[in-house]
């Protein structure tokens, strides 16, 4: 049974809400294209947190690092992160890039549209489109939060040459608008969307795969810990998602949805990434429809 705890997707909405009215202020300045809008957040998150204080309100909250900084400036030398099970110190800007992985795959194929379900405010999407996605390629992104559909939406507003849309999508009931047109060959992909998602439902590979006459899908997802322990972050990682709440049955579903004939898989590959958590590593899964 598909299933999502009330306080993550309070949380979340609430989250993408501070985003907004962040980068709200910085639109209404006018002269920022979208990407510029986005980095101006960027640049915000990667020194504070949104945090919960003791009045139940959320607040920008400075990051502590255990590193050596620089003598001239407020930015750690290294970072925490882990890859293949094990945690590493690297130098603290080091961080895979999901997006140019995306991005090299659109190269590989033709497609008519790419879609990220779970898109938040749409930052992967217009990453892609600045960076080599393509102005003829069809931009579709799928959120659940309003805050985030809304924020989305009014950064394409200010990007006229990005054909974008945005809607609203459900993990537990993924359903799409027949009135959304997303071409016959599509390219969907997710990021760390479904790990709050405690329980995906048995058809969410099955409604996806039925959008268009062939999609592909990749998933940038934090399931390694379903599959195989690798190491000590392994073992973490399963204690974290059983203590939050979070994702424990996408590799379980994947592998049935497989087995029942609704898509076939084409690649996977464990705890893949140098993420800023360490104990949340990005396992990657992709797949085709029949």
């Amino acid at each position: 049974m598909a299933y999502q705890e009330k306080k993550w997707q309070n949380f979340y909405e609430r989250a993408w809400s501070i985003r907004a009215e962040f980068m709200s202020k910085f639109i209404s300045r006018g002269g920022y294209n979208a990407l510029q809008v986005i980095s101006e957040l960027e640049k915000k998150e990667r020194h504070y947190t949104l945090a919960v204080n003791d009045n139940g309100d959320y607040e920008w909250r400075k990051k502590e690092s255990q590193s050596e900084k620089f003598n001239f400036v407020d930015i750690p030398y290294y970072g925490i992160t882990s890859l293949n099970g094990m945690t590493i110190l690297v130098p603290y800007y080091t961080k895979t890039s999901f997006i140019d992985f995306i991005i090299d795959a659109l190269s590989f194929d033709e497609y008519d549209s790419v879609i990220e379900l779970g898109c938040g405010y749409g930052r992967n999407l217009f990453k892609i489109f600045y960076n080599g996605g393509g102005i003829n390629l069809r931009y579709f992104g799928g959120e659940f939060t309003n805050s985030g559909v809304e924020m989305a939406r009014k950064l394409a507003d200010i990007e006229p040459k990005m054909k974008a849309e945005f809607f609203h999508f459900n993990h537990l009931k993924p359903k799409f608008d027949k009135n959304l047109d997303f071409g016959k060959r599509v390219l969907v992909f997710t990021y760390h969307t479904i790990e709050q998602v405690k329980e995906i439902p048995d058809n969410w590979f099955k409604s996806v795969a039925s959008i268009a006459p062939f999609v592909r899908c990749i998933h940038g997802e934090p399931f390694g810990f379903q599959v195989k322990d690798l190491g000590e972050v392994s073992k973490e990682h399963r204690n974290f998602f059983i203590k939050n709440g979070w994702n424990l049955n996408f590799a379980k579903t994947l592998k049935k949805a497989n087995q029942n004939g609704d898509i076939i898989i084409e690649d996977a590959l464990l705890e893949h990434s140098c993420r800023t958590d360490p104990f949340n590593p990005t396992s990657i899964a992709v797949w085709r429809s029949i």
